[in-house]
């Protein structure tokens, strides 16, 4: 069952009980009151007949009057106080009766006291009241009977209609809470259709807080849940991303020693060398194959965790960074007919050697890709920035501000060619993002591009 219907027929119930309860108890009070009226008019009517007969009656009655003196002047003073209902006995026997009851066989008087009863005679509902007085030796018993039925007529046409406002108040007030409460629980149907769309993977979702009220409260803690949800599932995305760029990133990054090693493996097999010569490639292999092992671990740790302070940054000489740089792209160089040239005019800087390292080679391999055989790379260091600059074929400014995306190319059928995967600048914009440094691009389409790692001040030379 529904909520507003549990919630509906819950204020429904409610509404009937409190609205029998408070009729019930209006109507009884109502009814009490008219019954104790008419009893309170009977009595004081007949009190003030019964009276006026007893003092005339006392008034005139004489011990010398005989039994049927006393019967006769009794009857003949009744009939100035009696009325339609008024009976008169004297012991056993009826002196004046105009009711068509016997008003001694319902109330006996067996004391003088004041008494009075109400009984269902046939259709009618009969008021039997009276009181009893001696007189000179007789005992003489004076009732009254008041027909009440119309009192008890009003009170069952008061209690019809009692029961015709009940029901339209219940009929009512069960279509007003139902309206009420689907206009209260309104913010639960959105909160749950918000939570449907949360469900289907649309985690940017969020309730509207329309009221500060419990369901107000209630949404304002989902939203701080589905903050922490789409939070984590963005978490994992991430995470899921990065481990997906580490594997891309160390396949694209493999290839320049990879080169190297292969490049030094075929000139030992199909070259004869002299000793020396075959000691320089074989530490080129070693050198190759050692910094294909620290860069897997530097990657994992730049990927995967990504976080800088996890980082330590240690000053150190950049001029032997761009030297080992320039090394390690002697090979891919060579094959492809293109120099390279050290301008170096900065002493430290602070880095993470390897990282730092890979970025470099990583902006001198674009370069050389850029460039057309014979061209010559230039590592330039001056002031708080490195520079690798090419005379290549340019790139457009529109395309600047792209470059660093992953797996975005310039131009893809030539990245293609040249064996890219669009990852490297990716790659080096956190590298250089660890080393609070940023990539600024400058190209001329025809003429080259220079690419800058600068550093922030306070990671200038020291």
């Amino acid at each position: 069952m529904k909520l507003w219907l549990k919630l509906s027929l819950t204020a429904m119930i409610v509404v009937t009980l409190s609205a029998m309860l408070c009729g019930g108890i209006m109507l009884y009070s109502s009814a009490r009151s008219g019954i104790d009226s008419a009893v309170e008019r009977a009595l004081t009517d007949r009190h003030v007949r019964f009276t006026g007969w007893l003092n005339s009656m006392t008034g005139r009655v004489d011990t010398e009057y005989s039994f049927t003196a006393k019967r006769s002047l009794a009857k003949y003073l009744i009939t100035k106080y009696a009325d339609d209902g008024t009976v008169l006995l004297c012991d056993e026997d009826v002196i004046y009766n105009c009711s068509p009851i016997a008003p001694s066989d319902y109330l006996p008087l067996a004391t003088d006291d004041e008494q009075y009863i109400i009984k269902d005679i046939g259709q009618r509902a009969l008021l039997i009241s009276g009181s009893a007085a001696a007189i000179d030796g007789e005992r003489y018993r004076f009732y009254s009977v008041d027909d009440i039925t119309d009192v008890y007529s009003s009170i069952k046409e008061l209690s019809y209609r009692f029961t015709l406002v009940n029901f339209a108040v219940i009929v009512a007030g069960g279509m007003l809470s139902v309206i009420l409460t689907r206009l209260i629980l309104k913010p639960i149907a959105t909160l749950k259709h918000t939570t449907g769309l949360i469900a289907d993977g649309l985690y940017h979702n969020r309730a509207a807080v329309a009221e500060n009220d419990e369901i107000g409260e209630l949404a304002a803690d989902f939203n701080a849940m589905a903050d922490a949800v789409e939070k984590h599932i963005g978490e994992l995305k991430l995470e899921a991303e990065r481990r997906s760029m580490f594997t891309s990133a160390l396949t694209h990054e493999l290839k320049t020693p990879m080169t190297s090693i292969k490049g030094n493996a075929e000139t030992l097999l199909a070259t004869k060398l002299t000793e020396q010569e075959r000691y320089d490639s074989l530490m080129a292999i070693d050198f190759a194959c050692t910094r294909i092992e620290r860069l897997s671990q530097k990657l994992m740790q730049l990927i995967v965790l990504r976080r800088a302070g996890e980082l330590e940054l240690k000053a150190e000489s950049v001029t032997a960074v761009l030297e080992e740089a320039a090394s390690a792209c002697a090979e891919q160089l060579k094959a492809r007919g293109q120099s390279i040239s050290i301008a170096c005019g900065v002493d430290t800087l602070l880095m993470e050697h390897d990282l730092l390292l890979d970025l470099i080679i990583n902006l001198v391999d674009n370069a050389s890709k850029a460039s057309p055989s014979g061209a010559l790379i230039e590592l330039i260091a001056e002031d708080n920035q490195i520079t690798v600059r090419d005379h290549g074929i340019g790139i457009p400014n529109e395309e600047l501000d792209k470059l660093t995306e992953p797996f975005y190319m310039v131009d893809k059928s030539r990245s293609r060619r040249a064996g890219g995967a669009g990852i490297g600048l990716a790659l080096c914009k956190e590298i250089a993002t660890l080393h609070n440094a940023k990539l600024a691009f400058e190209s001329e389409p025809g003429v080259g591009t220079s690419a800058s790692i600068v550093f922030s001040k306070e990671e200038d030379c020291i």
